[in-house]
């Protein structure tokens, strides 16, 4: 048997349909099948094609193939590598007994994708069957038809027929999960190796329409814990001889890792409408296609075509100083307190819950070393973000958390720009600017105004400050805590002036419900999502595992009330973005969990933010905020943790460049989350207690997925069903 060698093979000029390259360590079905089979064995492939699994078979396995393709272009591609191809059509009776005269029996008999194109799979199977040595394996890889996304076009009575993929148009018999199992039993084989390809819809095909259906629809859609198997992959043998017997409804479905996933639904947005080739299992590198969307070679060009271009928006990330100890964090909560203590503890809330958001690359780190922000500083330039927004405690004179700040003031080699916001609300044990058992208080005295300009001088003289057409760029985070803001300001602009500083500009971050700046007497407004949030709560559908009296938005909504809000004509207001939400580990059963903030939801918002920024402002005042860098406690972070390691940093970097991105990717209840009325011992949204009973009525026997298909031959039907709000 001869040896062929992958890289020696020349690679046809034009690819077929089915022509595609494989990485073996992949989650795609081609890889799932070729690691099935041992190396160096005799194999039958049917339905071979060009050879992109062949190829595999016979460099990396060593494997003796024999391939059988009755499509006269995929026969001559074969047969430029593979030694001996057939010309056997599998729906004419006697291919069996021919092939056993020729070639006798195989150790495999591979089947991938191929079933769904013959009439009579059960009897193709049987003959798959009587191909085998007496320790031999079929192999099948099988569509599933149970998909979300293929339920979808049903629902849009649109069957989204393409030239591959799940509703590939020469396919003429179709398989649930349940089918295959069958399949198999009709033949008396025993399944001994099973796995799902777990595809969401955004990560298929059908990515474009899917986002097209209402967001109710695609959550009823969802509900089965098989929607999002796209293929299934299977090895089994006769069942006299089988070690197991797999029940393929038994069998776990793990969604794909999010390094995976991200390719994926980057490389289906920008799929063309009626792809000619099939894209489920192109290896990142080939045709035009990044070689992975975090790969520094991949990352290396954005830096270079944002260098090229002459970036004229600058990225600010909100930065806090709390994660050191402090004296008065260790009378007011115990000593060593610091951030890290609340987000290590939180426990998740329910099934499918994000909780605890752990730190990957730096670690439960110390403000106090000085290595920990060169490296933040290192990570951040890398990724595309400008400058760093630090918060600034500042009361009567009294200051907290400054030990980092003023560090990196007096470290030239902290060589990142900055500017301040000063966070003037009282400090108390609601974290979230609540007047009960105050800690710390802004008392605003007759001379604050001028000692807070005057303790901001050194900072805003630095070269390193952020400055808006040559004015050093002041926030306040609650100027309608002042007692006479515009009072404030003119003191501010008054010293600076005398002082040698110049104009400032003074920004008001738009939180609390206030959304106007220029009541102040302010230069601009920062948007401060997700402040002055709206949007249905879907708590009403989660089983929570503790009380919950919290809020849990989606995650779209909220930045659309962001990208489309009203502005007047010559107002000043930077847009701000936030990669995730979840501040349960600080707030506890009453925080707000904003479902879907994913890397590719955020890069979406950060991209159409950044694109509206060129053409709302002027060159010089295109700034962006990012809520925020290091918001552990509160979910919200670009910094690297253990779940998506530097995913939002790369989407952030992608966004810049620009991103092929056109909608979003992540909407409703996502896949895992526990729902309420499933039987699941949990607790309502108010609190109370529900339990399995021995006894339900028949209202309370209807499963999620019985309601949610209800729903559906609703919208069907004209009834379309709504979120209470």
């Amino acid at each position: 048997m001869r040896s062929l060698s992958l890289e020696a093979t020349e690679k046809p000029k034009t690819r077929h349909t089915y022509e595609y390259d494989i990485e073996l360590d992949s989650d795609t079905a081609p890889a799932r099948v070729l690691r099935m089979v041992k190396p160096r064995s005799r194999v039958l492939e049917i339905g071979a094609g060009p050879g992109s699994i062949t190829k595999r078979l016979l460099g990396t396995l060593e494997c003796d193939v024999v391939a059988l393709e009755v499509e006269p272009t995929a026969i001559a591609k074969l047969k430029e590598f593979c030694p001996r191809v057939y010309d056997m059509d599998l729906n004419d009776a006697g291919w069996v007994a021919a092939l056993l005269k020729k070639e006798g029996r195989f150790d495999y008999v591979i089947a991938a994708d191929v079933l769904e194109h013959v009439y009579d799979p059960w009897k193709v199977l049987g003959g798959m069957r009587e191909l085998l040595t007496p320790t031999g394996s079929v192999i099948l890889s099988l569509p599933h038809v149970g998909h979300a996304a293929v339920l979808g076009c049903l629902v849009d009575e649109d069957m989204q027929y393409g030239p591959w993929g799940l509703l590939d148009r020469t396919h003429i018999r179709f398989f649930g999960v349940k089918n295959v199992q069958s399949l198999y039993r009709s033949q008396e084989m025993a399944i001994e190796e099973a796995q799902f390809v777990v595809r969401t819809p955004e990560m298929t095909e059908f990515a474009q329409r899917w986002r097209t259906l209402p967001t109710d629809v695609r959550a009823a859609l969802q509900r089965n814990r098989f929607s999002h198997v796209y293929q299934v992959v299977t090895r089994a043998v006769p069942a006299a001889r089988a070690e197991r017997d797999l029940d393929l409804m038994e069998q776990p479905v793990e969604p794909a890792d999010p390094e995976t996933e991200r390719y994926w639904v980057e490389t289906m947005a920008r799929l063309p409408a009626d792809p000619a080739r099939d894209a489920r299992s192109t290896i990142p590198g080939h045709d035009g296609l990044p070689e992975t969307l975090s790969g520094e070679t991949y990352l290396e060009g954005l830096r270079q075509r944002i260098t090229a271009r002459g970036e004229d928006v600058r990225l600010i990330a909100f930065y806090l100083t709390q994660f050191h100890p402090i004296p008065e964090n260790d009378r007011w909560w115990g000593k060593g307190f610091t951030e890290w203590t609340n987000v290590a503890k939180a426990p998740p809330r329910f099934s499918g819950h994000y909780q605890p958001h752990l730190p990957a690359d730096l670690g439960y780190y110390d403000l106090r070393v000085r290595e920990v922000m060169h490296e933040q500083i290192r990570m951040a330039r890398s990724y595309g973000i400008d400058g760093f927004c630090y918060y600034y405690y500042w009361f009567s004179g009294h200051r907290l958390l400054e030990r980092p700040l003023d560090a990196m003031l007096a470290d030239p080699e902290a060589d990142m720009p900055f500017c301040l916001c000063w966070a003037n609300e009282n400090w108390t044990r609601a974290w979230d600017a609540g007047n009960n058992e105050i800690l710390i208080a802004q008392e605003y005295r007759e001379d604050d105004d001028l000692e807070f300009i005057k303790s901001l001088e050194p900072y805003l003289r630095d070269p390193r400050y952020i400055r808006v057409n040559g004015a050093p760029l002041i926030l306040v985070y609650r100027p309608q805590h002042l007692p006479d803001a515009r009072a404030a300001v003119r003191v501010w602009r008054q010293y600076c002036r005398d002082a040698g500083i110049g104009e400032i500009h003074v920004a008001s971050a738009l939180t609390h419900g206030n959304w106007d700046y220029r009541q102040f007497g302010f230069d601009a407004g920062v948007e401060f999502p997700p402040h002055n949030m709206k949007g249905p709560d879907f708590s009403r559908h989660v089983a929570f595992s503790t009380p919950w009296r919290g809020y849990m938005p989606d995650y779209s909504p909220i930045a659309e009330l962001y990208l489309n809000r009203p502005r007047p004509e010559g107002e000043t207001v930077y847009r701000g973005v936030f990669p995730s939400w979840d501040n349960t580990a600080r707030r506890g059963d009453n925080g707000v969990v904003i479902l879907n903030g994913t890397p590719e939801n955020y890069e979406f918002w950060l991209s159409e933010t950044i694109r509206r920024t060129r053409e709302e402002l002027p060159e010089g005042q295109r700034l962006v905020f990012i809520n925020a860098w290091n918001e552990w406690a509160e979910g919200c972070h670009l910094e690297p943790c253990r779940k998506y390691g530097h995913e939002f940093l790369a989407a952030t970097l992608r966004a810049k460049a620009g991103s092929s991105l056109g909608a979003w990717t992540h909407v409703g209840l996502p896949p895992g989350v526990g729902l309420a009325g499933e039987g699941a011992d949990g607790w309502t949204p108010t609190g109370v207690r529900h339990r399995a009973k021995a006894r339900k009525s028949k209202q309370d026997e209807k499963s999620a997925l019985s309601r949610g298909f209800r729903a559906v031959r609703d919208t069907l039907n004209g009834r379309r069903f709504r979120e209470k709000r």
